[in-house]
């Protein structure tokens, strides 16, 4: 089963605490060991999109470092310990392929995703990221994404696998 798969099952509504599956029993707590999946760094200058991004992907097991500013991105401490990085296209410092342009000078085997609602992403930008999602696609099309560049940067396989689910230890707490 997929994360993707996990996730649609997910019991989301309004009444269901994010602690239960809709796949387990809704009377336990069940309760993940933290995410050993890819590091993410996630660019977006709109800081509401960067919040809603940070939580879903740390849901679903990738560890997210989530920065509004393309400068501050550039930061070794930014970049230093990540699988991939996910840059928005439209941000008032720099545009999203210039910042790509910048990571893949120091760190040219870093996948960078672009992530953009923007329609006037120029050929150009091609030369510097190793794929392109738009924003308004299906989750699933970014998540198989990632798996597949930033599986490529990670130690371990078992370590890739935030996407693909592995199995995971559930400890059941008391009932509700």
């Amino acid at each position: 089963m997929s994360y993707s798969q996990l996730f649609a099952t997910t019991d989301t509504s309004p009444s269901a605490s994010p602690n239960f599956s809709a796949q387990t029993d809704l009377a336990h707590r069940v309760v993940f060991p933290p995410a050993k999946g890819p590091k993410l760094l996630w660019v977006d200058d709109s800081h509401i999109l960067l919040s809603l991004y940070k939580t879903v992907f740390e849901n679903l097991g990738f560890t997210v470092s989530a920065v509004s500013s393309p400068l501050e991105a550039l930061s070794d401490a930014s970049l230093a310990a990540v699988d991939a990085a996910i840059l928005d296209y439209d941000m008032p410092e720099m545009n999203g392929a210039t910042l790509a342009h910048r990571i893949k000078g120091r760190h040219p085997n870093l996948p960078v995703i672009l992530y953009s609602g923007s329609n006037s992403i120029p050929q150009t930008a091609n030369r510097f990221v190793d794929a392109i999602c738009a924003k308004g696609a299906p989750r699933e099309e970014l998540l198989s994404t990632i798996e597949r560049l930033a599986c490529r940067t990670v130690n371990s396989p078992e370590d890739c696998l935030p996407y693909t689910l592995r199995p995971r230890q559930i400890t059941l707490g008391e009932p509700a």
